[in-house]
């Protein structure tokens, strides 16, 4: 007689119960601010179809019509066929509108990753004469083809998507087989300018000043650099370090400080450190377009948010016109090759001398094609006049411009909101408010609901509205919903396969 088969019992509570429910807690708060989001944006739909008629009704007398029809009356105007890769980001939308402004053709592209069923906000602006999706798959064949099809003059990458070497590659083929014009650096540049070593490189046979850094295997070679400049300071680190590992300020306030310090350090051929010259004043960038050789449009912003008036002072002017200077001369030993969006850090020095204190500029390190184009072109008029001098035949000076118009303001960081219900609750009893806890939630609610205030949007302008709704309404909910399916879909495939 056979015996009877025994099936092992599962507990309904199993050791495995808190993980599933600490993974569910984990993908309901990943879910929240999408769906809260998603929410909002149906919440809001009745008031933004108001705004959107209204403003499409008002608009029919709109400026910009006015300026691209007398442009267009001009005899001497020869409008021009555009492409601008990333026109669903707001720099690429703002670039649409100042070429169509002045009466020139726009044909816009989106580099797509997800296969959305419908076009991004800045796809549906009336300012495109044509619009193409390119999967990033297939991103220089299908850029090649658009601007043969459409007989594109300029072509501007604006798309965070493609990276620099993809745009450097594209400018490549495409003025190597049409007479298109690319705002973009070759490849050779553009893998010089991406990587450190030779970019410092590039720096120093151009007799520019680049930041001061070596490679110490030895305590005497760090005594003979301290020595050789006394008026500098240092940091070390390791040339293996970790990112939370502290560097080493190098000189100390007295000599013997500094000998007991390095003595302490570990230098060898097999565990060398890197000295970097540390500046006092701060970390600048400067956007640019450069276009043959010359800076077409500038601008300098300060990184550090502890400094929210920086441009309101002369002192921050005259440092603008140094680091505008430093840019030119930067362009034009770069020779004609120089063409392309490039984003340069700075770092600003003292130097001091027996009977004075100067300051001195370096330049770090720089980040080329579209990341640029974002700062250059916030609170600005699009330098479309720079643009058209990559058809020139010969090289051209730009007008000189204000230098105010250079400096661009570092945003506070802190909300007045944040800081006007700071000073209720503080007002009453701090110590009956978690004030930190309540700040951060005020913080993120304001970061969320900000994108759906039409007046601090720049996809909303009153002659082209519908980028703005359409983005807020349409493509950001389909792509929510997009990314939390496939989300979904790939937690699902990672909980089977660890059942398995």
């Amino acid at each position: 007689m056979a015996a009877p088969t025994v099936r092992p019992q599962h507990p309904i509570f199993s050791m495995k119960t808190p993980r599933v429910a600490s993974s569910s807690a984990e993908a309901l708060s990943h879910a929240f601010w999408p769906l809260f989001r998603i929410a909002i944006s149906f919440s809001l739909l009745f008031i933004d179809n108001t705004i959107l008629v209204v403003v499409a009704v008002l608009s029919r007398f709109r400026t910009a019509a006015n300026r691209r029809q007398a442009a267009q009356r001009d005899v001497h105007f020869y409008p021009k066929t555009v492409l601008i890769t990333g026109v669903g980001t707001r720099h690429g939308l703002a670039l649409a509108r100042a070429w169509d402004a002045e009466g020139h053709r726009v044909v816009g592209v989106d580099v797509v990753d997800l296969n959305l069923p419908v076009r991004s906000g800045g796809g549906m602006s009336h300012t495109l004469q044509a619009f193409y999706r390119v999967s990033k798959d297939h991103y220089i064949s299908r850029i090649l083809d658009i601007i043969q099809r459409e007989k594109i003059d300029i072509w501007i990458p604006c798309s965070p998507k493609a990276t620099a070497i993809e745009d450097a590659t594209a400018r490549q083929v495409v003025e190597s087989r049409t007479t298109c014009r690319c705002i973009a650096f070759d490849p050779e540049l553009t893998s010089r300018l991406i990587r450190p070593d030779s970019f410092r490189h590039f720096l120093a046979e151009r007799d520019l000043p680049v930041l001061e850094q070596h490679q110490v295997q030895s305590r005497d070679s760090v005594h003979k650099i301290l020595n050789r400049s006394p008026t500098k300071s240092y940091h070390m680190r390791r040339v293996k370090s970790s990112a939370n590992e502290v560097a080493v300020i190098l000189p100390k306030r007295t000599l013997s400080r500094t000998y007991s310090e390095v003595s302490e350090i570990t230098i060898s051929k097999d565990t060398p450190w890197i000295m970097q010259q540390q500046t006092r004043l701060g970390e600048f960038y400067a956007d640019l377009l450069l276009v043959h050789g010359h800076v077409h449009a500038i601008k300098v912003r300060m990184v550090e948010t502890r400094a929210p008036h920086w441009g309101a002072s002369r002192m921050d002017e005259a440092l603008a016109t140094a680091v505008h200077r430093l840019m030119q001369k930067f362009a034009q030993k770069g020779g004609i090759r120089m063409t392309g969006h490039l984003s340069v850090r700075l770092l600003i020095d003292e130097e001091f001398d027996h009977t004075s204190v100067r300051h001195t500029i370096h330049i770090a390190d720089c980040v080329p094609g579209a990341s640029a184009i974002e700062n250059l072109l916030r609170d600005a008029r699009s330098p479309v006049a720079g643009y058209l001098e990559v058809l020139a035949p010969k090289p051209t000076e730009p007008e000189a411009w204000k230098v105010a118009t250079t400096l661009s303001p570092t945003p506070r960081p802190s909300s007045t909101l944040v800081e006007a219900v700071e000073n209720l609750l503080t007002s009453f009893s701090p110590r009956l408010f978690p004030l930190d806890l309540i700040k951060s939630t005020i913080t993120v609610l304001e970061a969320e609901l900000v994108p759906f205030l039409f007046w601090k949007d720049p996809r909303f302008t009153p002659h082209d509205p519908l980028p703005w709704w359409w983005h807020v309404h349409v493509y950001q909910p389909m792509r929510e919903i997009w990314l939390l399916v496939k989300q979904i879909r790939e937690a699902g495939m990672s909980t089977v396969s660890k059942g398995r």
